[in-house]
């Protein structure tokens, strides 16, 4: 009795069939990433690309301790940035700056903290700040918009803002 293709041969030929981006979303997921995490990961070269463009020097990508994760960390004229990254495939109902909550925001600043006490200023006065870029991808994977909202929250007595 001869059987027919399995399930992941049959899923395999409609794959093929795909845009490239996709292509590479599924080929990820095989080596254990989810799609999300392949479009955040596509969304962090982006935004890293982006703030090179402004004269920002990028000193980490995916900072990353117990308690938090930084996306990236840049420096531009006496500022340090951290900066969260939001990437999507397709507009959502609201903006992603809205998806990061106050406890996100806590862990980001708790890695902040970890990170310039480990890590030696570059300049004496250097002032910190908090940035959120949003990456919009079209369905082919390429860029479509990029926004970076600079100071988007930061620590005050009150608690974040």
């Amino acid at each position: 009795m001869s059987r027919g293709p399995g399930p992941l041969q049959s899923m395999m030929r409609h794959v093929r069939k795909l845009p490239g981006f996709f292509k590479r979303i599924f080929a990820g997921r095989q080596a254990g990433l989810s799609a999300s995490a392949l479009v955040g990961r596509r969304g962090e070269k982006e935004a890293a690309r982006f703030l090179k463009g402004k004269g920002y020097k990028v000193l980490a990508r995916n900072y990353r301790i117990t308690q938090g994760e930084i996306d990236l960390v840049a420096f531009r004229d006496g500022v340090l940035a951290f900066v969260e990254v939001r990437a999507q495939t397709q507009p959502g109902l609201f903006d992603p700056l809205y998806t990061i909550t106050r406890r996100k925001q806590r862990r980001i600043i708790k890695a902040a903290q970890t990170y310039t006490s480990l890590n030696q200023p570059i300049e004496e006065d250097i002032l910190l700040r908090f940035d959120v870029i949003t990456v919009l991808f079209d369905e082919r994977g390429r860029r479509q918009e990029i926004n970076h909202v600079e100071g988007a929250f930061h620590e005050s007595p009150r608690g974040f803002s």
